[in-house]
């Protein structure tokens, strides 16, 4: 039973985690309605911005940390338009900004094993201390995670609620054509929105990296966990997505408990196959009528 809690405990905190991953990738997701497979490669540039600043620069972690963020950021929107937007202006498909995108994620992998390596590379340094409640274990990195995973979900959640800017970000994935019609700033809208899916993959990617290090080639594995997380829970609903991030979280603690870890990968894509044939829009979407589909 202490173990069973024990991974609970973890879940709840990678859930926080997941939670992130899942809001950046359906911010893109469901505006552009495109798989945005470069998300893998955003995550990996904001932890090897903070290497490059505290080894090659020598700046405290607390800057490096925010430099990291920004640049996550700023390479997004970078993608979106140097790659995304000339080839919609040129009438490009979804089929066809995938594989732009899956050729943005490669070159940036490559690229950043080329000038860093492919060993984990840690950032923090020490035993991180921990907290015992009970019989429970928690570090002081699980904390932080868990507070600042799950204060910014909240957060968000209330901005989209309260502002009407945001409010109209939320619009652009269900009506892009009156966005533009309404005299929006599509472009502006666009640009926040890869923003913000950057940020949100940066700030998972430091909050992993501090606890247990990066490496060049984790970003795909981020990818696919926010993009289950978010056709789990429902592509159209907020907290779907974080619902799905948290039975992402839990499922797979409870396959370390009665199995092992080795089996994540496989329990997590049989979740997602199983809502793709029984329940496609989601397991948090409402069921739409047959005339509306």
């Amino acid at each position: 039973m202490t173990l069973l809690l024990q991974l609970l405990l973890n879940a709840l905190v990678n859930a926080s985690i997941y939670s992130l991953l899942a809001v950046g990738f359906g911010l893109v997701y469901r505006s552009m309605r495109f798989f945005h497979i470069a998300f893998g490669s955003v995550y990996i540039i904001a932890s090897y911005t903070v290497i490059a600043g505290m080894d090659i620069s020598g700046f405290p972690l607390i800057l490096s940390l925010a430099a990291g963020v920004l640049a996550g950021a700023l390479s997004g929107v970078a993608m979106d338009k140097t790659v995304y937007l000339p080839l919609e202006k040129t009438g490009a498909t979804p089929t066809i900004l995938f594989i732009a995108s899956l050729g943005i994620y490669i070159l940036i992998v490559n690229l950043i094993a080329l000038l860093f390596g492919n060993e984990v590379r840690i950032l923090s340094r020490g035993i991180e201390p921990s907290l015992s409640i009970g019989s429970l274990i928690i570090t002081r990195m699980q904390i932080v995670q868990f507070l600042a995973g799950w204060i910014i979900i909240i957060l968000f959640w209330l901005v989209i609620r309260k502002n009407t800017f945001m409010k109209g970000i939320w619009a652009l994935g269900e009506t892009p054509t009156l966005v533009r019609v309404l005299g929006l700033p599509y472009g502006l809208m666009r640009t926040v929105v890869f923003a913000l899916s950057s940020a949100f993959a940066g700030t998972a990617s430091l909050l992993i990296a501090l606890d247990v290090g990066i490496d060049p080639h984790v970003g795909m594995q981020a990818l696919l966990t926010g993009a289950v997380a978010v056709i789990v829970g429902g592509v159209d609903v907020y907290w779907g997505w974080i619902g799905g991030a948290v039975i992402l979280a839990v499922v797979q603690s409870m396959a370390v408990w009665q199995f092992s870890s080795r089996w994540n990968d496989l329990i997590t894509f049989g979740i997602l196959i199983a809502v793709l044939l029984f329940r496609p829009q989601g397991l948090f979407s409402p069921r739409k009528r047959r005339e509306e589909r």
